[in-house]
C-alpha cells in the first residue's frame, strides 16, 4: 500500500507550554494518512489541543507554526500532503514581542 492510502505512524512534538494538556507528554503518538489527520488525531487523543492549535474555522492559528520532518507546513495544501510511516510533526508557538 502507499502512503496516501494507509495510515501512516507519525509522531508529533510538543512545546512544553502545551505539556500540561497532554498529562506532561511531549511527544505523542499518531496516525494519518495526511498531516491534517495527524493532527485530527492529535486532538482526539487530547481534545484540549484542539483549541490551542486551531481557529474556529479548523485552520491552525497563526501563531502556531507546523514542521513535517524540519521542514515548515504553510499552506492548506502541505497539510493534505501524504504522510510516511516514522514521519515527525513539530508544533511550535511563534513569539512576538520587542
Amino acid at each position: 500500500m502507499s502512503a496516501a492510502s494507509a495510515d501512516s505512524q507519525v509522531t508529533v512534538r510538543l512545546p512544553r507550554v502545551l505539556a500540561d494538556l497532554t498529562g506532561c507528554e511531549r511527544k505523542i503518538a499518531v496516525t494519518g494518512r495526511t498531516v491534517e489527520e495527524a493532527l485530527a488525531d492529535l486532538v482526539r487523543q487530547n481534545a484540549a489541543l484542539g483549541l490551542h492549535l486551531f481557529d474556529d474555522t479548523g485552520a491552525l492559528r497563526r501563531h502556531v507554526l507546523c514542521f513535517r520532518n524540519q521542514v515548515a507546513v504553510q499552506s492548506r495544501a502541505e497539510l493534505e500532503e501524504p504522510l510516511s510511516e516514522g514521519d515527525q510533526l513539530t508544533l511550535v508557538n511563534s513569539v512576538a514581542g520587542g
